[in-house]
């Protein structure tokens, strides 16, 4: 294996010291790289195909989209980071390319998706989706977005999982309350998106990672089998099913926040809102 000698040296050092080297990563590394960076950029196009079925009026084939979406997005992380991706292709940021995705598919898809299939009042829709959307690229922009043992600052605009699981649980014709139930819960979670509230990442919190994960696999295999029953309505099971991953995520935000102390890394300490 070559390597690459580093041009910068201390000054004053004597021609025959040791000069710095870097080692290139080999093939496999790069291939490897690729590879996981393509199937991020992949997540792009499960959002355009989204899209196109938001506006063909097939509300199953644009949920099976986002779920694919989210596959993805669970699985090119992890894999990143254990086949340290960064190195071995840097001219490519992951961590840029993986929030240009997350916007398309965790923001603008399902804001589409709930404007599109008359989830909220008559007449708030449009309003409710441009503010959505506006808090979601502030919050996607924060530079405190994670704390330092993992847990999202505010909500971390995964609308790909609360709108769908709104919809999923009400049924294609949600009722006039419903519709104003829907509002107000997203604005509570639009709202929450600039504050200190802690949202547990499934992933990289190591605090009840074993339980987070299982209600997280729960709520996606919940989500992808009432999709396929659509557009057929479902007992209160699997309703259920479906309902209580997300209660346990609120469960864990309030713990989070004003209860424990920092759970993972150095500086443990209590995180409450900001003034």
């Amino acid at each position: 294996m070559t390597s690459i000698p580093d041009p910068i040296q201390a000054d004053g050092a004597d021609h025959g010291d040791a000069v710095k080297t870097v080692a290139p990563p080999c093939r496999q590394d790069v291939r490897r790289g690729w590879i996981v960076h393509s199937a991020t950029a992949l997540g792009a196009v499960c959002g355009m195909l989204g899209i196109i079925s938001v506006i063909d009026n097939a509300p199953k084939a644009a949920l099976l989209w986002l779920i694919a979406a989210q596959v993805l997005d669970g699985l090119d992380g992890p894999v990143a980071r254990a086949w340290n991706v960064q190195t071995s292709v840097p001219r490519i940021d992951g961590y840029i390319l993986d929030l240009v995705i997350d916007y398309v598919t965790c923001a603008v898809v399902p804001i589409l998706f709930m404007y599109k299939f008359h989830m909220l009042p008559e007449h708030t829709s449009l309003t409710m989706g441009a503010f959505l959307l506006f808090s979601s690229a502030l919050w996607f922009s924060r530079t405190d977005m994670m704390t330092a043992d993992h847990w999202f600052n505010g909500f971390p605009s995964v609308w790909n999982l609360a709108i769908p699981t709104m919809y999923l649980v009400q049924g294609v014709d949600p009722t006039s309350r419903n519709q104003w139930i829907n509002l107000g819960v997203l604005l509570i979670l639009a709202l929450s998106q600039l504050t200190n509230l802690k949202f547990v990442h499934p992933v990289q919190v190591r605090k009840f990672r074993v339980m987070t994960l299982s209600f997280f696999v729960a709520w996606m295999a919940a989500m992808l089998w009432l999709t396929i029953l659509l557009p057929h309505d479902v007992s209160l099971i699997p309703r259920l099913i479906l309902i209580i991953p997300g209660l346990y995520q609120l469960g864990l935000m309030v713990w989070r926040t004003f209860i424990a102390e920092q759970t993972d890394g150095p500086a443990a300490q209590r995180v409450l809102l900001n003034p």
